[in-house]
């Protein structure tokens, strides 16, 4: 998906004046040069953006399955490893394991412990002894990974870069046959991720646990979102004539990695191919409309797409046997405009500050956005 405001990829992250940080532990074997971030394809059918395809972990080979690449091929993993909706496609999906999150009690520098390890904002920092480490401190750490699964992998921070309040990260995986990078790579440059406290869950949901965090890569859903403005760690204030109140963006954050990959019904299944552009706002003013003259596509709450006047694709993944519509159809019917009790009315719907400002963020739409119907 492609925010048409920003044009291309991820070249909303251009001539953003990132400074360069130095810092104790290991030499970086993955180093950021976020000036090849133009080169970078977008990857926002996955929440992560994460493939760690053909790589060995613990002597288990990987080969086909995808990590944090939540529903890739449009599928959700049930309780017993099987594909929710291998059903409805003509072809076995591909299994994918998802990345889930990371224990912050699991970070190791060189032979020390990090103790009291936790999120500032988006700095990631802890104690050694009575030394505080923050940010690029901590290039060099080691910590381990735990897939939905239960399986696990050592991850280690390579570079750390920050601009504007906004620390980003390159992340390594630590396989049997060496380092790969977490996100991806653009030539010898790792692509950045941001360290985001809690996870997401094979549903596409957000677990606010507070004693893990996740990296959400800038080529996939969770970075690009908190790129755009949603910051899961920021409020904004919010008025309505002379009434005001700070919102916290943790749900615009949530009901935006919905958004960016299609997720209507909320159940971590995507609807969008990569690449695809889209114009998309909110009422806090952090995204504005382009105007392209698109048609409404959909609002979106935190649980996906509170109204669905159409489609992204008439049919997003051709391996299946059914198009999106049926596929909403058949998964979650009351969230189609026919259906729908204000039907999708811009003038009427409480995503407008003036009639969902009292409305519950859980309840609200918090973000619209606008797309031709691709075929």
């Amino acid at each position: 998906m492609m925010r048409l405001h920003t044009s291309l990829s991820l070249c909303f992250c251009f001539g953003l004046g990132f400074t360069w940080l130095g810092g104790c532990g290991s030499d970086p074997h993955l180093p950021l040069d976020l000036s090849q971030l133009g080169q970078v394809a977008p990857n926002d059918t996955e929440a992560n953006g994460i493939n760690l395809q053909g790589i060995n972990l613990q002597g288990i080979n990987l080969q086909g399955i995808n990590l944090q690449g939540i529903n890739l091929q449009g599928t959700t993993l049930a309780s017993d490893g099987t594909s929710a909706s291998q059903q409805t496609s003509p072809t076995p999906a591909r299994v994918k394991v998802d990345l889930a999150y990371i224990a912050f009690d699991s970070l190791q520098l060189g032979t020390a412990t990090v103790t009291g390890a936790q999120l500032n904002n988006s700095v990631l920092e802890g104690m050694s002894g009575r030394t505080l480490l923050s940010g690029s401190d901590l290039i060099g750490a080691e910590m381990t990974g735990y897939l939905l699964n239960r399986m696990s992998l050592r991850l280690r921070i390579e570079d750390v870069a920050v601009q504007n309040g906004v620390t980003v990260y390159s992340i390594g995986v630590l396989s049997d046959t060496g380092l790969v990078p977490l996100c991806g790579q653009v030539g010898t440059s790792a692509v950045p991720a941001i360290a985001v406290r809690g996870y997401w869950d094979r549903s596409g949901s957000y677990v606010d646990d507070k004693t893990v965090f996740t990296f959400g890569c800038l080529n996939a859903a969770i970075g690009k979102c908190a790129i755009w403005g949603y910051q899961p760690w920021s409020t904004v204030q919010e008025c309505r004539n002379s009434s005001c109140r700070m919102r916290d963006l943790k749900a615009w954050h949530t009901a935006c990695t919905r958004m960016v990959r299609a997720d209507y019904c909320g159940d971590g299944v995507s609807h969008t191919r990569s690449g695809t552009r889209i114009n998309l706002y909110d009422q806090l003013g952090l995204q504005a409309s382009d105007n392209p003259g698109w048609e409404i596509e959909a609002e979106w709450r935190m649980d996906g797409a509170s109204c669905i006047n159409h489609t992204r694709w008439v049919k997003s993944d051709l391996s299946w046997n059914e198009t999106d519509l049926e596929y909403i159809q058949r998964a979650c019917p009351s969230r189609l405009r026919s259906n729908s009790e204000h039907k999708c009315e811009p003038d009427k719907s409480t995503y407008n500050t003036q009639f969902g400002f009292n409305k519950d963020t859980e309840e609200r739409p918090l973000l619209r956005n606008e797309s031709p119907q691709y075929q």
